[in-house]
């Protein structure tokens, strides 16, 4: 120990700058010095600027109510790996994680249980979480869902939350800066399907939705995405989709593009073709999709004559001009698998290992680490 703990500080930082995210923990125990070092700004600095040349994505995973780092080496002709570098973050063996969301390095965890819910908010570069309990009451009637971002002009991060009991909608946002809940006087007309999860470009988060039944009294659904900004606390106007949806079975999610752009992934019920659409511009209050589609493929040679993504949880790489999408398995055994299309038309499917729930479908969000402060 005494070794380690008295080599030379260029040699220790070459050391611990191969270190894996998911292992810094255990290697900031080893001693003192290295727990120091690494903590230290302008090493902090080095490691993160290190972990953005390499030419992996991370990406957060959640399987089996776990939070996993996954890194991701994606190439055109599908000889790609995906490598299950470790668990994230564990919360205690009785604590089940069933959403995640990245901002800015964060990753707020959701945790339910049959009678409580539990945010934790987490840095995984500095080890840092931050607990934070709802103010609400949830019933076994409640759907809900979660966005985190930021506010550019108090520099706050910020959560916003909202709960549809079937006989109302409220909405309500969390301060880091101020540490409290205020409830937002907010109206939409539209509604949030619980099975689709928003994500978090720019500081803003982004849903699609569906206009709101009770109000319209039209079968025919049209779905749109929103933005919420966390600057003003609003939502802005609907923004349009690249193909027309009108029916609720239709697969559809949203990803982020390396923290600049989004994409949406689409595949009607009655087909096996699926579509990514990417935007070219998009802001809280406008939005432009490249006019051309970046992917289009039939997945009826890899999957089967019959299918259907469940929640089509992807991401894509724009210059490799790579897909993934992560799903259930339900052939001989129930697992995970990460389906992998290039925009070819090549496409492949990669074990990810069994499933000990059925309740947990694989979520994914790309990651990329940061220096933000959990104050």
């Amino acid at each position: 120990m005494k070794k380690i703990s008295n080599l030379p500080r260029d040699l220790a930082e070459e050391v611990l700058c191969r270190t894996p995210l998911t292992s810094l923990r255990r290697v900031r125990s080893t001693c003192k010095n290295w727990n120091t070092l690494s903590k230290c700004g302008s090493f902090a600095k080095k490691y993160l600027a290190g972990q953005a040349r390499e030419r992996e994505f991370m990406v957060v995973v959640i399987m089996n109510f776990r939070v996993y780092l996954m890194r991701v080496n994606l190439h055109n002709n599908l000889e790609s790996y995906l490598k299950r570098e470790g668990e994230l973050i564990s919360l205690g063996d009785e604590v089940e994680i069933s959403q995640v969301f990245h901002c800015d390095g964060l990753l707020l965890c959701i945790n339910i249980t049959k009678d409580k819910t539990r945010l934790v908010v987490w840095n995984p570069y500095w080890g840092h979480t931050r607990t934070i309990e709802p103010t609400h009451n949830f019933s076994k009637h409640d759907r809900y869902s979660y966005g985190l971002g930021y506010d550019k002009s108090s520099k706050s991060h910020k959560i916003l939350m909202f709960i549809n009991n079937y006989f109302f909608v409220e909405f309500k946002i969390y301060d880091f800066n101020s540490d409290s809940w205020r409830v937002l006087n907010l109206t939409p007309d539209w509604e949030i399907k619980y099975t689709h999860y928003g994500v978090t470009l720019k500081g803003n988060a982004y849903w699609l939705v569906r206009e709101n039944y009770s109000k319209t009294k039209v079968t025919n659904y049209d779905y749109f995405l929103v933005c919420f900004d966390f600057t003003s606390e609003t939502f802005g106007p609907p923004l349009t989709l690249p193909f027309e949806l009108h029916e609720s079975e239709d697969t559809m999610s949203i990803s982020s593009v390396r923290e600049e752009q989004l994409a949406v992934l689409f595949q009607p019920w009655d087909t096996l073709q699926m579509e990514i659409w990417i935007t070219s511009k998009i802001d809280p209050h406008a939005v432009l999709w490249n006019s051309k589609v970046f992917l289009s493929v039939s997945i009826r040679q890899l999957i089967g004559p019959q299918y259907q993504f469940n929640l089509g949880s992807f991401f894509v790489d724009e210059e490799k001009k790579v897909a993934v999408v992560y799903e259930d398995e339900y052939t001989h055994k129930r697992g995970y698998i990460a389906f992998i299309f290039g925009v070819d038309g090549s496409m492949k499917g990669v074990d990810l290992g069994e499933s000990d729930n059925g309740s947990c479908h694989p979520l994914v969000c790309s990651y990329v680490p940061s220096l933000v402060q959990l104050h």
